[in-house]
């Protein structure tokens, strides 16, 4: 009997294949971030309260913790009551889940690659924990950010939603990129728990559910919830994934050295739990308008995996990345912070030092290699922008000096208060040692005076 070949190996190039055209799922599309982008910050890319998905499960202390906390959700969503019609033990709704996502399960290999060890029935219950977990906490917290300026707090109990740190942590945990889920598992459960006649496809409920609680505006087929952010924020358009050069040269004290007027352009805030970017920058009449960008809790982390998103795919618009890059030229060092606070441009509700904003801009495109041409020409006209006053090239050379010499001062300060500190420390403890060192220091430069003088004489 002649042996049949094996191909199981296969397996996983297949299920990569056979997700390529699927609607609901991409290929790859919870993907590790790269060294390179994690470097700068690694705590904005992993986990601090919740895992979602089997990327960071059971990491650290808090993350074990916050399992049982995952249950009571689970349990809470499979308990919603939908019509009488729907309404079902939630034994039976588990069971109906299960049986559904473990269809999935080449679907959902193709959504980390294929590089998941986890066996399937393994990854199945994985993603039923997680999601009923996640879509219980959307729902809660879609209402809670509706109704916080509501004297009573009906989450006063809720393990999560009854202290803001933990809100924002975990609000930071599930926008990551590795801490991600398929956007058709939510889909799926929702529809066990609140049964819809509609194809899946068509069914944008859960969407729905994630734009309440983040407040952003109508998509459509989100791989998971980064994605939709991404999507609700920035208009897609095929392109060629490559490296544009776009640099702005000139900082924010330099323009305005130049001529230039920084001006913020008023947009909401939003609810403090919630980050909208606005894109929107023009110059004009010698008048660069900058939207305001509040800088919250759960800007950097967002910021910083929308970028990741971005940079993981090939034929999406770059534009957070292009952005940060924009803004990264704006600021080399905290006087350009401190006008842009100054003019509005920057408002930061975080309370974050200006050592911590400098160095969210100088490291938010660390690594990043793809970026679009978004403000390439903006970029170019600020480069090349001169007022054509002769007193305003007068007015703007103690700016540009400063600019140009401000590491150097830097630096001697540095080393001069470092210098200061030892010789107190080694050398001036008492007043006796003191005198001492001042005496011999005396003599030295007596010492000097004499050699140089005996010199002359003798020539």
């Amino acid at each position: 009997m002649t042996q049949q070949p094996d191909f199981s190996w296969m397996v996983p190039i297949e299920v990569m294949l056979g997700s390529l055209y699927h609607g609901q799922v991409q290929a790859c599309s919870i993907s590790s971030v790269t060294d390179e982008l994690r470097g700068p910050n690694k705590a904005a890319f992993k986990p601090k309260e919740v895992s979602i998905g089997p990327l960071h499960r059971a990491t650290t202390r808090h993350v074990q913790l916050m399992e049982e906390t995952k249950w009571r959700y689970m349990r809470e969503f499979l308990d919603r009551k939908g019509t009488q019609e729907q309404n079902r033990r939630s034994e039976q709704r588990l069971r109906e889940c299960g049986t559904d996502i473990l269809k999935l399960d080449k679907i959902i290999m193709a959504s980390y690659g294929g590089n998941i060890e986890s066996e399937p029935r393994e990854l199945a219950k994985i993603m039923i924990v997680d999601g009923c977990f996640l879509l219980e906490l959307l729902i809660r917290l879609g209402d809670f950010i509706c109704n916080s300026s509501n004297s009573t707090n009906s989450y006063a109990n809720d393990p999560i939603l009854k202290n803001k740190e933990k809100v924002v942590s975990v609000l930071n945990d599930i926008t990551m990129l590795e801490n991600q889920i398929p956007f058709i598992v939510l889909k799926k459960l929702y529809r066990k728990v609140f049964p819809d006649s509609s194809d899946i496809n068509n069914d944008h409920r859960v969407a729905d559910i994630v734009r309440k609680a983040f407040g952003y505006d109508e998509v459509k087929n989100p791989v998971h919830i980064l994605h939709l952010m991404h999507l609700s924020t920035v208009q897609q358009s095929q392109q060629e994934g490559k490296r544009v050069k776009q640099e702005l040269l000139r900082c924010a004290k330099r323009l305005q050295a130049a001529g230039v007027t920084i001006e913020a352009v008023n947009t909401t805030s939003g609810h403090e739990l919630v980050d909208w970017f606005n894109f929107e920058l023009n110059f004009s009449d010698s008048v660069l308008r900058i939207p305001r960008l509040y800088v919250k809790d759960t800007t950097e982390v967002r910021w910083r995996n929308l970028i990741a998103w971005e940079q993981s795919r090939i034929w999406i618009t770059c534009k957070y990345t292009s952005y940060a890059l924009f803004f990264q030229g704006l600021v080399c060092c905290k006087h350009d912070i401190e006008l842009l606070e100054k003019n509005g441009v920057i408002v930061n509700k975080a309370g974050k030092s200006k050592d911590e904003l400098l160095n969210l801009f100088h490291t938010i495109t660390k690594g990043a290699e793809h970026m679009d041409s978004s403000y390439s020409e903006i970029c170019e006209r600020l480069n090349e922008y001169k007022g054509g006053k002769v007193t305003t090239a007068f007015q703007g050379l103690p700016v540009v000096t400063w600019h140009k010499c401000r590491h150097v001062f830097q630096i001697i300060a540095y080393y001069w208060g470092n210098w200061y500190k030892i010789l107190k420390r080694d050398h001036f403890p008492t007043v006796w040692k003191s005198i001492g060192v001042l005496a011999a220091a005396a003599l030295l430069v007596l010492t000097i005076m004499q050699t140089y003088y005996s010199s002359r004489n003798n020539d």
